[in-house]
């Protein structure tokens, strides 16, 4: 065969090989937009990171050995409170970098809403509850942003922690956060039904304590909390949260979140805010803007005030955390119609991020933007009320969200 006849063939050969090996690639890199195209995985990145550098380098310290624990605080409305998003940043964290325990709680069901499928709580008697978006607010709500409350001396709840996603949530460490005066009731606290346990006073040793610690002999996935009168001064007791910890290394992963919330709910509880320091997170995150969205009379310097209102109080109560603000989702408006109103909401907490000078995660853009309600719709991800996902939408979004900090954080790690 002529030297231009082998040649040609050559030339054919190699050509043949990049279309193979480019198609391949094409498919490979196309495996998450074939599957949600209307996602824009682009977008899955942080603004700001390098505020965040903080909470990185206090990460890697935990990667390097570091004994100690690093402390996360998701704030939000519903879609934090049903945890399906929340436990997904939480369980990733956790399998990277230590599980140190479930970190916040509250009794949820006891107060006659829906809570996280990680644990249970249940009582022997009614509790009043109150929120911080309820009309009447008292007593005030605290970091969980909910709190109950009773007259009954003798009245429990009880909290059984499930281990899932391969981690042990089992506990040795208890720490209820409530009120504590002389009206309070003393609490017992007990790891199994059948013993007796510990009671503790509900009187403060220094002013302003709002905490009572409790540590068992053997690590326990149940504990009960009951009131106790032991003085005839003692009328009543306030709950606001407990944290469940391991006493290992590694990552709390709070969150706290309220079915309707708004910034400015949060931002009318001061109690809140002073409850910040029991947890004293390294790193805030907060992911509000849903229900402000559902109102079509919203402007955007509106929605920015409420922000800097809460990033000033977060940075006066805990000044070395940090701050990630998440913008919400897009959704339908009276579960029908494309919401537009949601924009001006993001274009608020873009600018809120710029001018505060925190990071922000665009989950708005990433998502999909105005009218990806639609495409999540049809992908079988959003609920029927247009506005909340199923867990296999909140689990997607949760992904991103520990994507986006992990992406970061290695970029931080590696110079």
């Amino acid at each position: 065969m002529p030297l231009s006849g082998i040649r040609f063939i050559f030339t054919v050969m190699i050509l043949c090989a990049c279309l193979g090996s480019k198609a391949q690639v094409s498919m490979a890199d196309s495996a998450n937009a074939a599957e949600y195209p209307f996602v824009n995985y682009e977008a899955d990145t942080l603004t700001n990171a390098r505020l965040l550098l903080p909470f990185f380098n206090k990460l890697l310290k935990l990667e390097n050995g570091d004994t100690g624990q690093v402390s996360i605080l998701h704030i939000g409305d519903s879609h934090i409170q049903a945890d399906f998003l929340t436990r997904e940043v939480r369980r990733s964290f956790q399998l990277r970098f230590g599980n140190a325990g479930r970190g916040l709680i509250f009794p949820l069901r006891v107060a006659g809403t829906n809570e996280p499928n990680d644990y249970r709580s249940s009582a022997n008697a009614g509790w009043s509850v109150a929120k911080i978006n309820s009309p009447a607010r008292l007593p005030e709500p605290g970091v969980s942003g909910i709190s109950i409350s009773s007259d009954q001396s003798g009245i429990y709840f009880d909290v059984t922690t499930y281990n899932h996603d391969d981690l042990d949530y089992a506990f040795n460490q208890v720490t209820l956060i409530h009120a504590k005066d002389t009206a309070q009731f003393d609490c017992r606290f007990t790891d199994s039904p059948i013993k007796f346990g510990y009671l503790m006073s509900a009187g403060p040793q220094v002013p302003g304590e709002n905490t009572t610690v409790v540590r068992f002999e053997q690590p326990t996935n149940y504990v009960r909390i009951q009131a106790e009168q032991t003085e005839a001064a003692q009328n009543s007791i306030t709950v606001n949260g407990l944290i469940l910890v391991n006493g290992k290394p590694g990552v709390l992963y709070n969150s706290v979140g309220i079915n309707g919330a708004h910034y400015n709910d949060y931002n009318k509880s001061p109690l809140f805010f002073r409850q910040l320091q029991v947890i004293k997170p390294d790193l805030v995150i907060i992911s509000m803007g849903t229900n402000e969205g559902a109102n079509v009379k919203i402007t955007e310097d509106e929605m920015i005030a409420s922000v800097t209102t809460m990033v000033n109080i977060i940075r006066l109560v805990n000044p070395e955390s940090c701050i990630l603000i998440v913008t919400p989702t897009d959704d339908y408006y009276r579960k029908k119609y494309k919401n537009p109103f949601l924009r001006t909401v993001h274009d608020a907490l873009l600018k809120s991020a710029e001018t505060e000078k925190v990071a922000c995660w665009d989950l708005y853009t990433l998502t999909g933007g105005y009218g990806s309600c639609v495409e999540w719709r049809k992908a079988a991800m959003m609920q029927r009320d247009g506005v909340h996902f199923n867990k296999q939408g909140y689990e997607l979004q949760g992904s991103l969200l520990y994507k986006a900090l992990i992406d970061s954080y290695l970029k931080y790690a590696a110079d």
